[in-house]
């Protein structure tokens, strides 16, 4: 009788070689990936480790197109997230909240339109705090992703275009004019060149160091200044990314990443152009050093 099925022993020892073929990046050998697999606290995460890096090696090693990886990505991302749960569209988890549900009936003693749309507004909020594939994204990559990634990730995505200043920062010539300058217009008067380019989310004409369209944070970086504006500016990054996911899957359209070999791609993200510095090896890099730090607490 042909056999169709391997044993479960022979199952694990393909998933654990094609896991470590996907994560060669971040693992020594094969040998040094056994010992990390056996260093989990919980063996089931050493079990969903081997279970995700095949998937993963899909897009590392037989997917070519950016944005077919870009969705593999995130959606090894949402699996982690959503590790404990199992995922509920918004109809199905509403009919388990009739406590809730009662409890913010019992505060009102009439109901109209305003306060019924209130009540569904609150338990949306609650539903997006325990299933929102965005803020899944967000709250991986802002604790996963190491400082200099989260940084390098904001430079790459730029979805806003506004003036620039060439060569000028207050961090630099404060006092060259003798007194704080205090609109772009005053540094156009003075001969600086103002131009419009796509610039980062947490561009400051004033704090900023921007040269050939690129701002150059060997000048001093707000985002390394303020952890909370850090936070805030990966935040809409992740958003814009996770809607260039949402408009292929949604809306059959493609944004893909930048080429290796090009300075960058202009592409869509809802209905706002974004010019994408990013390329896919770069996002991957970036990943499997998350996807490693994730594990790693869960390591002994």
């Amino acid at each position: 009788m042909v056999e169709f099925f391997e044993p479960k022993e022979k199952i694990v020892e393909n998933w654990a070689e094609e896991a470590f073929e996907a994560l060669n990046s971040v693992f020594s050998s094969k040998e040094d990936f056994i010992n990390y697999l056996n260093s989990l606290k919980n063996p089931r995460y050493a079990e969903l480790l081997i279970q995700i890096g095949p998937f993963y090696l899909v897009a590392n090693k037989y997917q070519q197109a950016s944005y077919v990886k870009l969705i593999i990505i995130l959606s090894i991302i949402e699996k982690l997230q959503n590790r404990e749960k199992e995922f509920q569209e918004f109809y199905d988890w509403i009919e388990d909240q009739d406590v809730k549900v009662n409890q913010l009936l019992s505060t009102l003693k009439t109901i109209d339109v305003d306060k019924f749309k209130e009540i569904i507004r609150g338990l949306k909020d609650d539903y997006f705090q325990e299933f929102g594939s965005r803020r899944n994204v967000f709250a991986f990559l802002r604790e996963h992703l190491t400082h200099e990634d989260k940084i390098k990730l904001i430079r790459s995505i730029k979805a806003d275009r506004k003036e620039t200043v060439e060569g000028f920062s207050e961090r630099i010539l404060k006092n060259i004019f003798g007194k704080e300058v205090a609109t772009i217009k005053e540094l156009e008067e003075k001969g600086f060149r103002i131009e419009e380019h796509f610039i980062p989310y947490c561009y400051d004409w004033k704090q900023c160091y921007f040269q050939y369209g690129q701002c150059d944070p060997k000048y001093g970086c707000l985002l390394n200044d303020n952890v909370s504006l850090l936070d805030k500016t990966l935040k809409k990054v992740v958003d814009d990314i996770y809607q260039m996911r949402s408009d292929f899957v949604h809306d059959a359209r493609i944004t893909p990443l930048n080429e290796k070999d090009a300075l960058f791609t202009l592409g869509m993200s809802g209905k706002k152009p974004v010019l994408i510095e990013l390329t896919v090896e770069d996002l991957q890099c970036m990943f499997e050093r998350a996807f490693k730090h994730y594990f790693d607490t869960h390591a002994t």
